[in-house]
């Protein structure tokens, strides 16, 4: 269920006894890598405290009629969503909700949503049955709303029949199951970024104006997909994402160390870091003065982290990113050769043009062995978005031809 990974659930709590159920299903959300915020009517306080809902979901909980500041709330919340679920939902705010009336929070904002609408109904048996509700049940859009439920069973009134809220793993199985899987669900994958530094002396260091910000795009796409992302990261500015494992580093030593130690465990390996090609011989271990007289640094080779990395896990879909500052075509596909890799993402890199490093914008060419694809410029979260779909449609090519050749 790594489709609900970084999905951003409005959940709607409506005056029925199944409320106590909602701790359950926030909690449960949350483990699955959800953002939960959650709407209460009025009458649902009676059943479950605001407070309870707060400490699980780790944010404020929105009462209705209570007064707010923010007039637009409600529309804001809509645009915040990614998903509107309402469990449990009553007779009354199920009639509501899907006539499209809104006179409260909760109303006004799936009156707001544009999205699909999930609907877990709660009541009486005799209420579930009620002919204007099973009418309206049957008229309803099914691109605008689903509903999950209910279940039949025993009712706190005494009454059996339907009307039960399913629980908390079936809503969730149902909802996960109507988003459809990830793209990269189950998927490990290991990504490199940003610069690393090579120390001359304890305040001085070699390193390179990589931001970080394309390797960062790429790790956050990928959990959105699904994936079990590990971050290992030299020294940026950026903050680290949410639910992927960051591992940080800083020299190419430690860069290298970090990946080969992760890499049997991988199913995706993508080497966005701008490493660092040579390094100092020698370190000083203390601070090079100008009494000193001139510093000459003899610099050295280092290691071939991405080529290392395919040696140690042939079976791994490699990808690196080829950063020139001319013949970019013609040196990646080198590259990509000699590395032994499965992709090649390719830019110009010039600081003094603003192009690819510390930019938000950069422009790239997709090479592998069958194809080269350009992608004209455009913000670096959009263009990870292209880079990982495109690596995973190849990388469940090739696990299909794997398995049709066993």
């Amino acid at each position: 269920m790594k489709n609900l990974n970084n999905k951003n659930i409005l959940l709607g709590i409506t005056g029925s006894i199944a409320a106590y159920k909602a701790a359950e299903l926030v909690s449960n959300l949350i483990k699955k890598g959800a953002n939960v915020k959650v709407i209460m009517t009025k009458a649902s306080t009676s059943f479950i405290t605001e407070k309870t809902l707060e400490c699980i979901s780790k944010n404020s909980v929105m009462v209705d009629e209570s007064e707010y500041d923010d007039s637009f709330l409600h529309l804001d919340l809509s645009k915040w969503a990614d998903i509107i679920l309402v469990a449990p939902c009553t007779a009354n705010s199920l009639n509501k909700i899907i006539s499209g009336l809104g006179d409260d929070l909760l109303s006004t904002s799936c009156l707001a949503f544009k999205n699909k609408i999930y609907l877990a109904p709660a009541m009486n048996p005799n209420m579930w049955n009620n002919t204007v509700l099973q009418k309206n049940l049957k008229i309803i859009s099914k691109d605008k709303f689903e509903i999950i439920g209910p279940d039949y069973g025993n009712h706190a009134c005494g009454d059996v029949g339907y009307g039960r809220m399913s629980s908390p793993e079936m809503i969730i199985d149902h909802l996960s199951k109507s988003l459809g899987y990830g793209e990269l669900d189950g998927v490990s994958i290991l990504v490199t970024a940003g610069p690393t530094r090579e120390p001359i002396d304890p305040v001085r260091f070699i390193s390179n104006y990589s931001s970080g910000k394309m390797g960062y795009a790429i790790a956050e796409y990928a959990r959105d997909l699904g994936a079990e992302v590990k971050l290992i990261s030299g020294p940026v500015k950026i903050e680290k994402p949410d639910k992927v494992l960051c591992i940080d580093v800083e020299t190419s030593m430690e860069m290298y160390d970090q990946v080969i130690s992760n890499i049997s465990d991988c199913d995706i390996f993508i080497s966005a870091a701008a490493i660092s090609d040579y390094r100092p011989s020698n370190t000083l271990n203390h601070k090079h003065k100008t009494e000193d007289g001139e510093l000459n640094i003899n610099l050295i080779r280092g290691r071939d982290i991405l080529k290392a990395a395919k040696t140690e896990n042939s079976k791994v879909f490699a990808v690196g990113f080829s950063a020139e500052t001319k013949d970019i075509k013609k040196n990646a596909k080198l590259k990509l050769k000699n590395k032994g890799i499965d992709m090649i993402i390719a830019n110009e890199a010039n600081h003094q043009k603003g192009i690819g490093f510390e930019s938000d914008n950069n422009e790239i060419i997709i090479i592998d062995r069958n194809e080269i694809i350009p992608v004209p410029m455009n913000t670096k979260k959009e263009l990870a978005k292209v880079i990982v779909n495109k690596i995973a449609s190849k990388f469940k090519n090739n696990a299909l031809k794997i398995k049709n050749a066993k």
